[in-house]
This record gives C-alpha cells, structure tokens and sequence, in this order.
C-alpha cells in the first residue's frame, strides 16, 4: 500500500504529460564527518517507460551497502498488508458508508464512482479511508495507470540482503486505518473535490521532481495537501519523518553508506527529514 505523495489522489496522467529532457531528481548527502548516507526523493506513480535514472543514482545505487525504503512492497508482504487493510477497512456490524456520510457526499461519491466505472455496491461496506482508496485506485486505473513508481522498480532488482525499511505495512496502514471517522470523511470529501482538477496540477508535480526543482514542487505539493486535515498531515508526513530520523543517525554512526529512498514529500521544506538532520547538525549537500 503506498501512502502519497501518497495516498490521497496522487493522480498522475500519462497523457499529455511534458517531461525535461534530460531527468535529474534531486538528491542528497548527509555526512557526519566519517560517513554518509544519501536520500533521493520517490514519485510513487511514474508513466510507463519514463527514464529517470542518472548515471550519478545508478552508481550510487551500486555502490551502496544497503537500499532503504519507506517499507516492504514484496508480493508477499503486500499481499498481508491488503488482508490487514480489508480487515481494517470494512464494517462488520451493519455500518454502511452512507450511514457516516452527508447526503452531498453521497451524492458526489456515486457521480465520480459512475465517471470511473467502479461500482458502488462494495463501496458501501467500507470505512470512508478505505472508500477514498477505491475511488484513487479507479480513477488511476481509467487513466490507464499502475503503480510503477521508483520503489516498485527497484526493488525487485535488489538481493534481499541489500534491502532495508524504515517502517513496516502495517504502521503505515495506521495512518490511514488509524484516523477518526470525522477525519476520514474529511479525507474522503478532500478527495472528491480534488480529483477533476489533479491531473493538471499532478503533470506539473512530476515535471518538477523529473527535472530536480524541489522548491517548485514543494509549492504544488502544498497545494496539493491544502484540502486534508492538519492531525492527517502531522501523521503522514511529520511524525513519520521524526520516527525515521534515529535508523538515520544510526545508519551514520555505524557507518553504513546506504541510499534511502522515500518519497519527495518527506525531503521538502521546514519538518522535513532534510530540516530535521540538519537542525541535528549533519552536513547536508545537495548532488543531484
């Protein structure tokens, strides 16, 4: 389960889309003196055949002792979060969606599930975070989009041994799972409101990690953000980002030179882990 730029309706279209020439995602040094560690920021949806990788990734790619995700995306260990996820995501005591939402919000969820082929019925049965994941994964799917973001295509090239994660799937279905009901709804409606207007502004988020402008595409992730609860937000991105910074450090002081691969949001503007190392006085130095 990937959570967004994650999760909330990182819609990309593969259409239209306006990429640089010549790619170059941005990424990072973090050094301690003796050591170091690089971060380079995920898209979790690509276009198919998109080329991102720069000869600077791969050798650092290469060289490096370990490859850090956010989590496991393996088939088996997905396959375990999606049975935790369904578990988590369904009423089992009579509960229907439309029971917890206004009648608006019923009405706009059946016009978009109906623009999107999906049908209703089983939407019906989930909680509104789950029902907010059905409605993503449908329009993505209408646009002709799978998840082939960085993490799915590296990480199957990867020898087990080399792999590393900063958390586990079920912790991050906690950020979802784990929400208020109020909140979820929030989310649910946020959704709904952003999904005719995201595919423009989601081609100019890519272009803008593509072609390594951090600053432009914190601005449209902002923007992108502005509709969800700040409890969401502080659980998706901020607490998370503090969680991960102590296997950071202790990465630096066992000296393991590892790439840690997290998705972009995580590495832009003031809470990110990029603010957080360096206001714990690591040297940090941009190289791609």
């Amino acid at each position: 389960m990937k959570l967004p730029m994650h999760c909330l309706l990182p819609a990309l279209i593969a259409l239209g889309v306006t990429l640089p020439a010549r790619a170059e995602p941005a990424m990072w040094e973090v050094r301690d003196g003796d050591s170091a560690i690089w971060l380079f920021g995920s898209f979790h949806l690509l276009p198919d055949g998109m080329a991102w990788r720069t000869e600077r990734f791969d050798t650092i790619l290469d060289e490096a002792d370990k490859v850090v995700f956010e989590t496991d995306i393996g088939p088996l260990a997905m396959a375990e979060v999606g049975a935790e996820a369904f578990a988590r995501g369904i009423y089992v005591d009579g509960t229907l969606l439309t029971d917890v939402i206004d009648d608006d919000l019923e009405a706009r969820l059946r016009e978009h599930a109906a623009a999107v082929a999906m049908p209703l019925g089983p939407v019906l049965a989930m909680r509104p975070w789950m029902a907010t994941n059905a409605i993503t994964v449908a329009a993505l799917a209408a646009e002709g989009f799978s998840e082939q973001g960085v993490e799915f295509l590296l990480q199957p090239e990867l020898a087990a041994e080399r792999v590393g994660f900063l958390e586990t799937g079920e912790e991050q279905l906690d950020v979802l799972a784990g929400a208020p009901e109020d909140e979820q709804v929030a989310m649910l409606a946020s959704t709904l409101d952003q999904l005719d207007q995201l595919p423009k502004l989601m081609d100019k988020m890519l272009t803008s990690w593509a072609d390594g402008t951090p600053e432009r595409l914190g601005k449209m992730f902002l923007m992108e953000m502005g509709g969800f609860e700040e409890a969401f937000l502080e659980r998706l991105i901020y607490a998370r980002n503090r969680n991960w910074i102590a296997p950071l450090e202790g990465m630096l002081a066992d000296n393991q030179q590892n790439l840690v691969v997290v998705g972009a949001g995580h590495l832009i503007g003031d809470g990110s882990l990029l603010d957080l190392l360096e206001q714990q006085g690591y040297a940090i130095t941009r190289i791609q």
